[in-house]
């Protein structure tokens, strides 16, 4: 299997002098969006990606698939990077352990850090994990790209700061022109995750009712929550950019997070975002962005927030445009 081109022309490359950018995922289906962004960022750069080939590293619980897998993945990871260069990691399958693995003295990668600390603990994103990575990782390449300054702090307790770059997480332009119609729906979209928070959810809803939003939750995973129609099950990309387009905002109800991608569908759809000022949100938007959540267990702060997201939406759209050119300016230095 030979690497395919990624920059949209079909051509190896606009440089002549200069080798296309190389990017490698070991997960498929999580990293797509991911990597389709970046990829369109690089082509608006002038710089021409191709995609490595790998084996999907998303294989469930069986044993001997997750073998086969991650033997793959460092098979590919040591070829590749002995190969040439400059390499994307778009996803980290052993979590810290890319580091050592994709070590080289001249070949520069660059490695995405999406998730530093998850929730769920992952034996290759342990403290242990990070310590025994960084002494391994030599002097010089890879390098970890965080995509908010909450996942940047937790990186930096454990890499020497100049091994580690902040960059707005790659996204397209936000359409423009989107307020056809009275949209009422309120929508929390995407699967059911442990971080989100089920009893504000239900606390809001009256409120939000009384005030005539719907509230509206789709994904695979989600249980019953007072107030709120949901719709459980795994939506395919035509429903779920559907339920984007047709909804006035979109909530993140998340007590912990590093970034969204559903927030950023949503704003690439034209969709504003309510939630908490984090400082991936703030990145986006800066301070007291209309949408933020003030007080997080009062169901009138959530109705004023959505209230305020739904009538800045051309704020908050312009600040996105922004924030995807900022993305696509930002990575291309990074690979300069």
């Amino acid at each position: 299997m030979q690497p395919t081109p990624s920059d949209g022309s079909g051509s190896w490359s606009d440089h002549a002098n200069e080798p296309p950018v190389r990017i490698y995922s070991p997960l498929h289906k999580v990293s797509e969006h991911f990597v389709d962004r970046l990829a369109e960022g690089l082509h608006a750069s002038g710089i021409t990606s191709i995609r490595l080939p790998s084996r999907d590293g998303e294989v469930g619980g069986e044993l001997h698939a997750k073998a086969l897998a991650l033997g793959a993945h460092i098979g590919n990871a040591r070829r590749y990077v002995h190969a040439g260069g400059p390499n994307i990691v778009a996803w980290p399958l052993l979590g810290w352990w890319e580091m050592p693995l994709w070590r080289h003295k001249n070949h520069k990668t660059l490695v995405a850090m999406h998730d530093p600390q998850p929730l769920v603990q992952q034996n290759g994103l342990s403290p242990r994990a990070a310590a025994a990575s960084s002494r391994l990782s030599g002097s010089r390449w890879p390098h970890l790209v965080t995509m908010s300054p909450e996942a940047y702090a937790v990186t930096a307790r454990h890499f020497d700061a100049k091994r580690i770059h902040l960059a707005p997480h790659p996204m397209r332009v936000p359409v423009t022109g989107n307020t056809l119609g009275a949209k009422r729906r309120v929508l929390v979209l995407g699967q059911y995750k442990p971080a989100r928070d089920l009893d504000v959810m239900a606390a809001i809803a009256p409120a939000l009712r009384a005030d005539d939003w719907e509230p509206t939750v789709a994904g695979r995973g989600w249980p019953k929550i007072p107030g709120w129609t949901v719709i459980d099950r795994f939506l395919a990309e035509e429903e779920f950019l559907e339920l984007l387009v047709s909804s006035a905002v979109v909530l993140l109800p998340y007590r912990y997070y590093f970034q969204s991608g559903v927030a950023l569908r949503a704003l690439e759809s034209g969709v504003p975002v309510v939630g908490r000022q984090t400082g991936f949100l703030t990145s986006i938007f800066g301070s007291d962005f209309p949408g933020a959540v003030d007080n997080w267990n009062e169901p009138a702060a959530w109705l004023a927030a959505v209230v305020a997201a739904d009538s800045a939406r051309s704020d908050q759209i312009r600040s996105a445009t922004d924030y995807s050119a900022r993305g696509t300016a930002e990575w291309a230095t990074l690979l300069t």
